[in-house]
């Protein structure tokens, strides 16, 4: 082993260096193993609490449309996210999950409105749960998550995928009522949705329109006056 001469610079190995990164890699994986669990645990006993009653969460979402009534968006989307991630299995979950999906369609984040609305979708809620009123005789979630996605394209511009889902609220979703007045109306209004989005896609209505313009056009011609040569 060779001694460093006086006023050489003292460099350390590579072996050495690649042991230094290796101990700070390790203590900073153990710094995170070690604080990881202790965030789990809050959000876990958060959602433990949620889960003992279902007065809890119906309460919570009682909170939730209220703040939205009163313009505290924030507290609104708060309460029904904690729905949504704790209490998967309750009878106000596609409540709560509906509602995130009206409050980004009306932020204009479509994508995300579309995610919610198939969430519910997915989760094969209880559509004939009774509704909150008269002219809501049932909650028919999937019928109205359907419409919801439905809109969302149409918004975008995607008349395919619109069309697609208003087929599936009146064929795989049906609108359910015991209400003879309510079943009519909502099976006029999707008839007519989907009238509506099939001439978007077949884009019948811009040969329509042409039609329509050349026709105000050639009545709006005025003839022309000729000159007549005398002999």
């Amino acid at each position: 082993m060779s001694a460093i001469s006086h006023g050489s610079v003292h460099t350390q190995s590579p072996k050495f260096q690649r042991i230094s990164a290796h101990s700070m890699l390790l203590s900073l994986t153990m710094l995170f193993v070690a604080v990881l669990p202790c965030g789990a645990a809050v959000a876990g006993s958060t959602c433990t609490e949620l889960r003992q009653t279902a007065d809890a969460v119906s309460q919570l979402l009682a909170d939730g449309n209220a703040a939205f009534e009163t313009g505290d968006i924030g507290k609104a989307q708060a309460s029904w996210m904690k729905i949504r991630e704790c209490a998967p299995a309750t009878p106000d979950w596609p409540k709560a999950v509906f509602n995130l999906g009206l409050l980004e369609y009306r932020r204009d984040n479509l994508r995300q409105a579309i995610t919610y609305f198939d969430d519910v979708l997915q989760s094969h809620p209880n559509d004939k749960e009774p509704g909150g009123n008269i002219m809501e005789t049932n909650r028919n979630y999937s019928f109205r998550s359907a419409l919801g996605i439905s809109q969302c394209y149409e918004a975008m511009g995607a008349f395919g995928p619109a069309l697609h889902y208003a087929w599936l609220a009146k064929t795989k979703y049906p609108y359910y009522s015991w209400c003879g007045t309510c079943y009519s109306s909502a099976n006029f209004a999707v008839n007519k949705r989907i009238a509506y989005l099939t001439v978007r896609v077949s884009r019948l209505h811009v040969w329509v329109s042409m039609l329509l313009l050349g026709f105000v056009v050639f009545r709006g011609k005025k003839p022309t006056s000729r000159s007549q040569s005398g002999f």
